[in-house]
This record gives structure tokens, sequence and C-alpha cells, in this order.
């Protein structure tokens, strides 16, 4: 019980002590070292020291048998499998959460937080419709002669050119 008295008055004098040289040596030496050193390693070989470990000590006649080398290489090609099984699931997990996200965002709209003032148009506000300018006559009377159908069955033929 003293010791948990201690370590929480020197994290106490770490955290809101003065700044004085005790204080930056506590804190290179049990915080940021270790910290150095934790992020110089790679996911995978965290696995294989927690695979390794467990494997060394729970199979005693595999170890006997094999010897620890060859327990070891396959602790780290299990380490790398698991490894690469953790991030397929992981990413089919964020894929397939994506995609239902998107699905349901236009469902529910948006945050209350961004709802617009009650004044001002939605983005789905109806738009005024412009209507199509008339038609000027020209010139040619073309529907009214008596070579209309001639006139028509050319167009028909250009078009399909």
């Amino acid at each position: 019980m003293m010791t948990y008295g201690i370590l929480l008055a020197l994290a106490l004098f770490m955290r809101c002590g003065p700044d004085i040289p005790l204080r930056r040596s506590l804190n290179r030496h049990l915080v940021e070292c270790p910290l150095d050193i934790l992020l110089a390693r790679k996911r995978h070989q965290y696995l294989f020291i927690l695979i390794a470990s467990v494997m060394l000590l729970i199979s005693g006649e595999a170890l006997l048998l094999f010897g620890p080398e060859l327990m070891l290489v396959y602790a780290a090609d299990l380490a790398l499998y698991v490894d690469v099984v953790v991030i397929a699931a992981a990413s089919a997990s964020w894929s397939r959460t994506h995609a239902v996200l998107s699905r349901w965002r236009p469902r529910f709209g948006r945050h209350r937080v961004d709802a617009r003032k009650v004044g001002s148009p939605t983005p789905r506000a109806k738009r005024n419709q412009r209507t199509p300018a008339s038609l000027s006559k020209a010139n040619d009377d073309d529907g009214d002669g008596p070579d209309a159908g001639f006139a028509a069955s050319t167009q028909r033929f250009a078009i399909a050119a």
C-alpha cells in the first residue's frame, strides 16, 4: 500500500511539480525513453513477442521436439499471419461500416447543429421553372406547301445518317 502512495506522489510530482532538473530527469527516464522504445517497434514485433512467450511457456514437449529456434521461427510466422488477418478484418469492417453509414446518412439528414435558419431556403427548395423562349417564324414555310411531306422524309434520312 505504501508503494502505491509513493508512486502516486511521484506521478503527481512529475505532472504538477516545479520545473527543476530532478523533474526533467524523471520525465526523461520514466516517460520519454520507454515511449521511444515502444514507438520504435512495429505491430508484428509485439505480436511475435506475445506469441513466442506463450508458445515457449506452454509447449514443453514441442519445445523439446523442435528446439527453441524452430519454435521462434514458427512464432514469427504466426505473428505475421495474425497481423495480416487482423488488418484484413479491420479493413473489411471499415469498408462495410462506411457503406452502411453512407446509405443511412441521407435518411437521417443533418444534425440539429447544422440545421439552417428558418427563413433561409433549403437545398431542395423549388426553383422557378423557366419557360422556353417562343420560336420565331422563319421566312420559309416548309409545313404549308405541297412539298411538306418530301421535306419531312429528307429530315428523317438526315437524322438516321
